[in-house]
C-alpha cells in the first residue's frame, strides 16, 4: 500500500512539477530559458533540485487542494468589464496627478561605519505628503560610474519592519526602503487620523488610505529614475506581507517596474479573503464594522486581483499553507490571473513569517531579471 501510495506521489510530482511550478509565461520555452535561472537546468536536475527544495510529497498534495479551493471561487470574484474600466480609469487620472506634484527631493548621507553608503531620502508625494526612505548604494558604485539596477521595497503592516535589507545593496544594487504614509519615519512627518490604514477612509477610493501608499511608492521610483546611478530600464520590487501585496499592486500601476518578488502578500482578493476565518482582512473588515459591499467597492480599486491584469513582467510569489494571517487561496487567486512569466513557491508547514528558501529564490529572481 505504501509503495503504490509513493508511487502515486511520484507521478503526482512529475505533473507538478509540469505544470503548477513552471513559469506560467506565455513565451516559448526557449525564451524562458533565457530569462529564468530555475530553467537554465535541464529537466532532470531541476526535477531533483525541486524535490528537495519544496519537499514534495507535502507540497504535491497541499498545493493541488489549494488550487481546487481558489478555482471554485475564482469566478465569483472577477470584476466586470465595466469596473474594470472604471477602476484603470481612475488610476490614469490620479497617476497624472500625481506625476504633477514636484518631488522637493531632500538627500542627507548617514554617517556610519557600513561596508555600503547609505543615505536618508525625503521627498512629496501627493496631496502635498512628505515621505522617509532610506537608500543604500555599494561603495564602489560612485568609482566605477556604473548606472545600477535598482530595488524598491516597502514594510509589512506594522509599518516598519522592511523585507529587504538596506545592506542588499552589495549584490550590485541601488535599494530603496520606502515608508509609505503614516508608517515608519514617514508617520513623523504626516498620520491618520484613525486607528487603521485597512479602513481608514474606506468609504470612497479618492481619499482612501491605500490610494496614497500606491502613490508613495511611485513617486519614489519618480525618484530612483532621476538619479544618475539608476538604470531606469532595471528596476525590482520586492516586499512580504502588506509590502507583497503593494509591489503586486505597483507592477499593476507603474510600467518601470521589470521585476517583481512577493513573499506572503496581503491584499490578496480582499472580497474571498475576508470569508477565512483568521485572516487579517476579516478580522480588520469586522472590527471596524466594514464588512459591507461598499467597503468591497472601494477595496477592488487596491486589490492585486482585480489589478493583475495588468501586472505582465516577471513575477515570483510565495504562499504559506499555514498562514493565516495572508491566507494561500487568495494569494492563489492572484496567481492565477498574473500575466507573462510567473512561478508560484507553496510551502505546506510555512505560517506568517520569513523563510530563507524563498529569500534566496527571490534574488536569484532579480539576478536573472534585471543583471545582464
Amino acid at each position: 500500500m505504501i509503495r503504490g501510495f509513493c508511487g502515486t506521489l511520484l507521478r503526482s510530482a512529475d505533473l507538478f512539477f509540469r505544470s503548477a511550478v513552471r513559469l506560467y509565461g506565455q513565451g516559448k520555452a526557449a525564451d524562458l530559458k533565457n530569462r529564468s535561472a530555475l530553467h537554465r537546468r535541464n529537466s532532470n536536475e531541476f526535477r531533483v533540485a525541486f524535490l528537495r527544495r519544496f519537499k514534495w510529497a507535502t507540497a504535491v498534495c497541499a498545493v493541488l487542494l489549494v488550487t481546487v479551493a481558489a478555482s471554485a471561487q475564482d469566478s465569483a470574484q472577477t470584476p466586470s468589464p465595466q469596473n474594470l474600466e472604471k477602476i484603470n480609469r481612475f488610476w490614469q487620472e490620479t497617476l497624472a496627478i500625481s506625476a504633477q506634484v514636484p518631488l522637493e527631493t531632500e538627500v542627507e548621507k548617514v554617517k556610519d561605519y557600513l561596508p555600503y553608503e547609505k543615505y536618508r531620502v525625503t521627498y512629496r508625494s501627493a496631496d502635498g505628503v512628505r515621505i522617509r526612505a532610506y537608500l543604500a548604494r555599494p561603495i564602489e558604485a560612485e568609482k566605477a560610474g556604473a548606472r545600477l539596477p535598482a530595488i524598491v521595497t516597502v514594510p509589512g503592516y506594522g509599518g516598519w519592519q522592511q523585507g529587504i535589507m538596506l545592506d542588499e545593496c552589495m549584490r550590485g544594487y541601488i535599494v530603496l526602503q520606502i515608508y509609505p504614509r503614516s508608517q515608519g519615519e514617514s508617520a513623523d512627518l504626516w498620520k491618520i487620523d484613525g486607528p487603521d490604514k485597512l479602513t481608514w477612509q474606506l468609504d470612497r477610493p479618492e481619499s482612501y488610505y491605500y490610494r496614497g501608499a500606491y502613490l508613495d511608492i511611485v513617486r519614489g521610483i519618480d525618484y530612483l529614475a532621476s538619479r544618475p546611478d539608476v538604470d531606469s530600464t532595471r528596476i525590482g520590487a520586492m516586499g512580504t506581507s502588506q509590502g507583497g501585496g503593494l509591489v503586486l499592486g505597483l507592477a499593476a500601476l507603474d510600467p518601470r517596474v521589470k521585476a517583481v518578488t512577493a513573499h506572503l502578500p496581503f491584499m490578496c482578493n480582499f472580497r474571498l479573503t475576508a470569508t477565512i476565518e483568521g485572516s487579517l482582512v476579516r478580522k480588520l473588515l469586522l472590527q471596524y464594522g466594514d464588512m459591507n459591499e461598499n467597503s468591497f467597492s472601494t477595496l477592488d480599486y487596491f486589490d492585486p486581483y482585480v489589478l493583475a491584469n495588468q501586472i505582465k513582467v516577471p513575477t515570483l510569489v510565495s504562499a504559506g499553507g499555514k498562514d493565516q494571517t495572508c491566507p494561500a487561496p487568495g494569494i492563489r487567486s492572484v496567481f492565477d490571473r498574473l500575466g507573462g512569466i510567473k512561478a508560484l513557491a507553496y510551502y505546506p508547514e510555512l505560517p506568517h513569517t520569513s523563510c530563507g528558501d524563498f529569500y534566496k529564490m527571490s534574488w536569484e529572481w532579480m539576478d536573472r531579471n534585471l543583471k545582464p
